[in-house]
C-alpha cells in the first residue's frame, strides 16, 4: 500500500493547525492533559491508539501516538504523535516535522481533514484510471488502423513484416533481402501522418538498396561520436 508524500502530510497539518497561542502546559497539566486526549480520541471512529515507547520517550505519560486510519485500499493508516516541547503541545509525523497545537477541537477533527484528503486521493486516482483506460481503447483502434494499412501496402507491394505492438506506437519491421530489414515507428499521436508518406518511404527505402547496392541503418547512435563538417 502507498503512503501518503510528505508534502501531502506538511500541506494538510499547515492548513489544520493554525492560531494564535499554541496550547501550553506545565508540570503535571500535561500528563493531565494528554490523558484526557487519550480518552477522548478512544471514543472517536477513525482513530488508533498505540502504546508509547518507554525506550524512546522520557516521559511517556506526557506523549500520545497514534494512527489515523485509512479508509482507502490503496493508502496505508498515517502515523501521527503528540508531544510538548518547551511546554508547548505539538503533533509531529515521524521525525521530520513538527506542528503547533493551537485548540484541542484541531486534534480530534484531524481525522476528518484527513478522510477528505484521501477521498481526493482516491478520486483523482479514479480519474487517471479512467483516463488510461480510454487512450488504451483509442490506441487499439488506432493499431487496428495502422495494421490494415500495413498489410495493404504489404499485399500490393510485395514483401514481407513484422508488427510489434507496445501502449505508444507500433514498430513495423519490413523485410528486404536476408538479414536484412527496416524499422519504422509509427507513434499512435502521429499515425495518420505518417501513414500518407508509408508507402513512399518503404518503396523508396526498398528501390535504393535493390538498384544501387546501397546499404544503411537509421536510428539512435550507440557511440557519441565527434562529427565532421564540411569546410
Amino acid at each position: 500500500m502507498k503512503k501518503l508524500q510528505r508534502n501531502t502530510l506538511k500541506k494538510i497539518l499547515l492548513e489544520h493547525f493554525k492560531g494564535n497561542v499554541p496550547i501550553v502546559k506545565e508540570g503535571s497539566e500535561k500528563k493531565e492533559l494528554i490523558s484526557e486526549i487519550k480518552q477522548k480520541l478512544s471514543t472517536i471512529n477513525g482513530f488508533e491508539l498505540l502504546k508509547t515507547d518507554k525506550l524512546r520517550y522520557n516521559k511517556p505519560e506526557e506523549v500520545c501516538c497514534f494512527y489515523i486510519l485509512s479508509p482507502s485500499q490503496d493508502y496505508s493508516n498515517q502515523y501521527f504523535c503528540m508531544e510538548f516541547y518547551d511546554n508547548k503541545l505539538y503533533i509531529n509525523v515521524g521525525d521530520w516535522t513538527s506542528y503547533p497545537i493551537y485548540l484541542m477541537e484541531q486534534i480530534y477533527t484531524l481525522v476528518d481533514k484527513m478522510n477528505l484528503e484521501y477521498k481526493r486521493l482516491e478520486t483523482n486516482s479514479l480519474i487517471r484510471q479512467n483516463k488510461k483506460i480510454k487512450e488504451q481503447k483509442i490506441n487499439e483502434l488506432k493499431c487496428k488502423a495502422i495494421t490494415a494499412k500495413i498489410n495493404q501496402i504489404a499485399k500490393e507491394d510485395k514483401f514481407y513484416f513484422y508488427i510489434h505492438e507496445n501502449t505508444t506506437k507500433v514498430q513495423l519491421l519490413v523485410h528486404l533481402a536476408g538479414h536484412d530489414h527496416i524499422e519504422i515507428d509509427i507513434p499512435y499521436s502521429e499515425f495518420q501522418e505518417i501513414l500518407k508518406n508509408l508507402r513512399v518511404t518503404i518503396q523508396t527505402i526498398r528501390d535504393l538498396r535493390d538498384s544501387s547496392g546501397i546499404y544503411f541503418k537509421i536510428g539512435e547512435s550507440k557511440y557519441d561520436p565527434e562529427w565532421s563538417y564540411y569546410d
